[in-house]
Order: C-alpha cells, then structure tokens, then sequence
C-alpha cells in the first residue's frame, strides 16, 4: 500500500525510547534500547565452518544484511561452535564498528588474536555494565562447547540477562 510505513522502513540506527528485538536468523538477534545496539551470536557468512569453502550453508539470508546493520556496540557471543561464532562475520563487526565483546571464560584470547581491543570475558553470575543504562548478568546455559577436535569444554557457554529501562 503506497504511503504506508511498514515495520521493515523504519530508521534502525538507534532506538532511544522501549525496547526493539529484531530476529535475524538462527541465533543472530539485534536487541536495542536507551540508544544501545547489541547483536548476539552473528553470523553473517554463507557457510560455518573451518573453512569458507565447506559447512553447512544457511538455508535462508539473514533478515537484516550485513551492509544494512545499524551502528553495533556490544557483541555477545553463546559459544564457541561455528554457527554462533563465525570468525569472518565477527572481523567484519570489528573492522566496521570496534564493539564491545562479551563472552564466557576461555574466549578472550581467541578475540584478541583475530583483531578486537574490547572484549569482556566472564563467568556465569558476573555483571556487567553496558553503555547507557543498560546491565548484563553472564547466566548458565544448557549447552556445551568446542571449535576444534580436542578444546571440548574448555571455553564457558552462556546465557545473558539484560537490563534495559524498558524492561
């Protein structure tokens, strides 16, 4: 319908007031509020894996592309498994905006090795202090973790809690 604003034209750079939650795919959640935008899990590449050329490929594109992401300012990562920490996607994050990454115990040198300066790593229960007024508490998750053949648990899994203004 011509005239029309749909929820896909509005300005996604920042939202000041509430809270926004926009699905990309899989695990790759945009969450914004009091200004701040988060991405969890991102991954922006054709296939997960090792390698570029093999893995599983994404049955569908992302519901946001890479090239029309507002701002990012905080990263949060789950895991280590390959379909929610994809190296290239994450290089292309710090080469465009240099956000903040928060992740479990164990993956802080395996970001400083590929390029990030900021990055939080913490234990289950840990606090955290976003920008604006926003808080962040590390939480246990039903999972596991591994990115090679012999590093099976040796990074922390994890589920966040956010505190927004907006709930």
């Amino acid at each position: 319908m011509a005239g029309k604003a749909s929820d896909t034209d509005r300005d996604v750079a920042r939202v000041e007031d509430g809270l926004s939650v926009t699905w990309i795919n899989h695990a790759t959640v945009l969450i914004q509020s009091d200004g701040v935008n988060i991405l969890t899990d991102p991954v922006f590449s054709e296939r997960v894996s090792p390698v570029p050329w093999f893995g599983p490929r994404r049955y569908h594109p992302p519901g946001i592309a890479f090239e029309d992401l507002p701002p990012i300012d905080v990263v949060l990562i789950s895991h280590a498994h390959y379909d929610h920490l994809d190296r290239r996607t994450v290089v292309r994050l710090i080469e465009r905006f240099d956000p903040l990454f928060i992740v479990g115990l164990g993956l802080e040198p395996w970001l400083r090795r590929i390029g990030t300066k900021q990055v939080i790593s913490g234990d289950w229960w840990d606090h955290v202090d976003l920008p604006a007024s926003l808080g962040l508490t590390i939480t246990p998750a039903r999972h596991w973790s591994r990115r090679g053949l012999f590093d099976r648990n040796r990074t922390l899994w994890a589920g966040y809690w956010i505190d927004t203004p907006a709930g």
